[in-house]
């Protein structure tokens, strides 16, 4: 199911948070849908990932996903997802965030997270 990693991130703070007051992390890990991969990619910190209600495995947001996207969160850490390889991803529900440093944060994602996710200062 699935085969033993390095991870290495943990050591890097997440760039995309303003600041360390009210972050809340999802409980346990979000599972990024490898089959969404054709090719091994890094999932950047602070990307824009949500809930297939369909399979329960988590997606990058697209420009075309709805607002009405369930589980709406961001990756806390650089994440290496090999193609086809399902792979868990810490990820964060609720922060003040920079959206500059963020990946594939769309309106739709802004308007799926208000009152979770602080864009604006």
């Amino acid at each position: 199911m699935f085969n033993p990693r390095k991870v290495d991130s943990f050591k890097k703070a997440p760039e995309f948070l303003r600041d360390a007051k009210n972050v809340e992390y999802t409980v346990g890990n979000v599972l990024l849908d490898g089959s969404k991969f054709s090719t091994d990619t890094v999932v950047k910190a602070g990307t824009a990932v949500f809930r297939n209600t369909e399979s329960n495995k988590f997606e990058l947001v697209q420009e075309l996903t709805p607002e009405t996207m369930s589980g709406a969160v961001l990756t806390a850490n650089d994440v290496k997802v090999f193609a086809k390889e399902d792979a868990l991803a810490p990820a964060v529900r609720e922060a003040s965030v920079i959206k500059e440093r963020t990946t594939g944060v769309t309106d739709n994602f802004i308007k799926a997270t208000i009152g979770r996710f602080h864009f604006d200062v």
